[in-house]
């Protein structure tokens, strides 16, 4: 049973919606590729758990939790009625090898232990759990899940599951009878609520409004669209988008980009690209959004 849908990280969002409107560093494009290529390993071992899964199991994704001031990420979170997984999921590519307890790429970088990070996360669910009043057992496993991952090197007792490993780990799972009751169903809630929604380390680029290229952006390639009477053209894919869709689309970007700016016509017909008439963008803002003036002025929230 799904208890939390996965939500795209705050990062990440960022990134995306102003990938095609301002000229990013060649930092911020690794910061990207980096975070779009993490999710997307999650959103990937999320759907092996919904379709391998068959054993009665909760399952919670994506929490930022705090304990005594110390935050901490969990990708992915399983409660059986006898046991409670937590998983950290890389979707590395690519050869890399353990020296002792440093972690490296093939051609000899150091790069941040992931182990140590579950190892840390383990021990703060730990306490946390202790002072939700359960000491429920934990197993914690780093989930690689890109088949084309290759470790040398590595210990047999680390608690690794490789993609090559995911069906005897299915098979594992689904051979033990679980029964979930309240109890664990109270935990998982509790667990959900604890979920902070944003993070003090998360790191986007600086952006003000002018500087932004304006225009209807493809949610396919994050190209401009064209504004073609009914619907908008994607320049660089041809994908096509309705107006409705697409106007209410770039004026949700805008409210998240810009939360203290007004939303007026005139600023989304700016932010969409569009000149002459603005029915069309009255209309659809007037359909979903509330109108409000004040003085001379409306606006829409």
């Amino acid at each position: 049973m799904n208890r939390r849908e996965r939500q795209e990280p705050l990062e990440l969002k960022y990134f995306r919606l102003l990938e095609g409107r301002m000229h990013l560093s060649p930092e911020e494009k690794r910061q990207y590729t980096n975070a779009q290529k993490g999710f997307e390993g999650e959103m990937t071992f999320d759907r092996w758990i919904e379709q391998n899964l068959s054993t009665d199991h909760l399952l919670i994704k994506g929490l930022l939790l705090e304990h005594k001031g110390e935050l901490f990420q969990i990708d992915t979170l399983l409660i059986f009625s006898w046991q409670i997984y937590l998983f950290n999921v890389k979707n590395h590519t690519g050869d890399y090898y353990i020296n002792g307890e440093k972690w490296h790429f093939i051609s000899g970088a150091e790069i941040k232990s992931p182990f140590l990070q579950l190892q840390r996360s383990d021990f703060l669910l730990r306490q946390l759990l202790r002072k939700l009043g359960t000491n429920a057992p934990i197993e914690p496993s780093l989930v690689f899940i890109h088949p084309e991952f290759i470790l040398y090197n590595a210990p047999p007792q680390l608690p690794i599951i490789f993609s090559g490993q995911l069906n005897r780990f299915k098979e594992k799972l689904n051979g033990k009878p679980s029964k979930i009751e309240q109890k664990h169903e109270r935990l998982a809630e509790r667990l959900i609520s604890s979920h902070l929604e944003d993070s003090p380390h998360t790191r986007w680029p600086d952006y003000d409004y002018q500087q932004l290229k304006k225009g209807v952006t493809c949610t396919k390639c994050a190209a401009f669209m064209s504004d073609n009477e009914r619907k908008w053209i994607c320049a660089g894919c041809g994908h096509e988008e309705d107006n409705e869709t697409a106007i209410l689309r770039s004026a949700k970007e805008y409210q998240f980009l810009f939360p203290d700016r007004k939303m007026t016509t005139n600023v989304i017909s700016e932010w969409c690209g569009i000149n002459g008439s603005k029915k069309k963008i009255r209309r659809v803002l007037s359909k979903h959004f509330k109108h409000l003036s004040q003085g001379k002025g409306s606006y829409y929230v």
